[in-house]
């Protein structure tokens, strides 16, 4: 007769075994596959680079004022003109042994710069952005951190501090149009932006209630009229004779 004991050991040692095989080949199984892909990406040939989606630097929308606010936001706009003659394209998200697949190894360090490019472009639109509205010009810096929304930028103080100002206009549709853009973001900062800026939205749409709320509370409760109350309203109601027909 089989000892319950071995019978225990064996179905254990049996579990184990079939762990370790699997736990040992996955890994082996993903590095291959990376490999194969790495392999397979170097030895792309060079694509033609037609195709990508080359972003424009919109000049005409980014304030200008003449003469500059400041030192600072005159060499953002210096840089920004710099930008504006070169090849800028948004490639975040996008791995580099994608780009290699797509678009052949050759040119992976020029799709490099032309993403540096964006990145340069998203910093110094947000910086531009805060450099106004720490200046007290608002308008200014509404409009720029929103060029930096149309051309896909991922950096989520731009979202959050365009949130706030139009939170201060109650332009909560705005806040909202903000969640939609933030949305289409393809970095690791889709997820939390969106967070905050849903935080905002109904920080103040609450706020905004609660102040409703406390508006029609503020209305004198039926018990708490004194009788001098009481004449002061009798006072303003018409008399009427009783012999009125």
């Amino acid at each position: 007769m089989i000892s319950p004991l071995f019978t225990t050991i064996v179905i254990v040692a049996g579990f184990i075994f079939v762990f370790m095989k699997i736990t040992s080949e996955k890994p082996g199984d993903g590095i291959r596959s990376f490999r194969e892909r790495e392999r397979r990406a170097d030895s792309t040939l060079k694509q033609p680079l037609d195709n990508l989606p080359f972003i424009q630097v919109p000049l005409d929308s980014i304030p200008s004022p003449e003469p500059a606010i400041n030192e600072k936001c005159a060499a953002l706009l210096a840089e920004l003109n710099a930008l504006a003659g070169k090849k800028i394209v948004n490639l975040t998200g996008i791995s580099n042994t994608d780009l290699k697949l797509t678009y052949g190894a050759p040119n992976l360090p020029i799709l490099t710069e032309y993403d540096q490019n964006f990145t340069s472009l998203c910093m110094d639109l947000h910086e531009l952005g805060c450099e106004y509205k720490l200046t007290g010009h608002e308008d200014e810096a509404i409009t720029t951190f929103n060029v930096a929304v149309n051309v896909g930028t991922d950096i989520s103080g731009t979202y959050t501090t365009l949130a706030e100002m139009y939170a201060e206009k109650g332009l909560y549709v705005e806040i909202q149009r903000l969640i939609n853009c933030a949305d289409n973001i393809r970095s690791l900062t889709r997820t939390s932006t969106i967070k905050k800026l849903q935080n905002i939205l109904d920080s103040h749409t609450s706020a905004v209630i609660k102040l409703s709320g406390d508006e029609t509370s503020s209305q004198p409760d039926p018990d708490s009229i004194l009788p001098a109350d009481i004449l002061d309203i009798l006072e303003t109601v018409p008399y009427k004779s009783s012999d009125q027909t």
